[in-house]
């Protein structure tokens, strides 16, 4: 099994995709997860006629640095949304089918979301209905590229509508499972996140065997089990052990993934921010954020981490 990371982690650093990926030289990571979680907002080069060449120069730094992209995260935004806003963020996300296409990145993860609401038989069926709608935009794209959409299971800590449900679909297996099956496309296949399993409290050995072969990626993530803190491994409570052996009981063949971006955490990092402080009427934020140099070091021990944990089940590869 090979490591990989996202982009997420040097991102704050540079607006340059191709930047980011040089940054990542050193730090022992070869395999990059591009983030394009974060790119609606506005003058984002990802929105306009800017993106290709974006992309492309993302593509060049890579080859050149001997390193290559095995999978992307979509934009962020409502599914369920409607008017000029969920129009940006619908073409968006075609828009990350292509950039992946012009890569040769073959999975893109995407979010589903829970519709909110009263839990009823015909909540459940809007859920379906409801996703299935939005990702059959995604259909034309998908079969003109070849690449993969998968879903990721969340968290009910991530309900839409708390007060009325607590639950959020889909975060378990069977859930994911149901779902994927009502979408019912051969290009739409499915992530395992560690982090939100971890809150969720799921068996992840059962669950991420219950996936099987329709498990094509994963995001490793660590917490304390309340909120989604994207730590690295050993830094909260999820057992490892039972994702790997999960992993290799159901013969995964993926990479092996980091989304622990917040091994250090800059002090507007979500959902854990640092307390300001005032000297006097003067805010001090020195020491706030994380320098690049300091953070650099901290992926290189993510790698290290990651490289420990394959090579204790014996399925490391370089």
């Amino acid at each position: 099994m090979r490591l990989a990371t996202t982009t997420a982690d040097l991102d704050p650093y540079s607006d340059s995709l191709a930047e980011v990926v040089k940054l990542f030289d050193g730090t022992g990571f070869r395999r990059l997860d591009m983030n394009l979680y974060r790119s609606i907002y506005p003058g984002s080069v990802f929105l306009d006629n800017r993106w290709e060449r974006w992309i492309g120069e993302g593509g060049e730094a890579a080859s050149a640095c001997g390193t290559c992209f095995s999978q992307a995260h979509a934009p962020d935004g409502d599914l369920h949304g409607s008017g000029e806003e969920f129009d940006v963020f619908l073409q968006a996300t075609i828009r990350s089918v292509e950039a992946c296409a012009r890569l040769g990145i073959p999975h893109l993860v995407t979010h589903q979301q829970d519709i909110g609401g009263f839990p009823s038989r015909d909540y459940r069926r809007l859920n379906l209905e409801r996703n299935r709608a939005f990702f059959e935009q995604l259909f034309p794209a998908m079969e003109k590229t070849g690449v993969h959409v998968l879903i990721e299971n969340s968290c009910d800590t991530h309900a839409p509508t708390r007060g009325e449900n607590t639950r959020h679909f889909p975060s378990t297996a069977a859930e994911l499972l149901d779902l994927a099956e009502y979408i019912d496309h051969p290009l739409l296949q499915i992530c395992w996140d560690t982090g939100h399993a971890n809150i969720q409290g799921v068996d992840q050995y059962r669950s991420i065997v219950e996936l099987g072969d329709r498990l094509t990626a994963v995001h490793i993530a660590d917490n304390y089990g309340d909120l989604d803190s994207h730590v690295a491994p050993f830094q909260g409570t999820t057992n490892m052990d039972a994702v790997m052996q999960g992993l290799l009981d159901s013969n995964f063949g993926g990479d092996f993934t980091f989304e622990s971006s917040q091994i250090l955490r800059s002090g507007g990092a979500w959902p854990h921010f640092r307390r300001e402080w005032h000297n006097g009427s003067e805010e001090v934020t020195r020491l706030m954020d994380v320098p690049l140099a300091l953070k650099q070091q901290a992926v290189a021990l993510l790698y290290e981490i990651g490289k420990h944990i394959l090579t204790e089940y014996g399925c490391f590869e370089e």
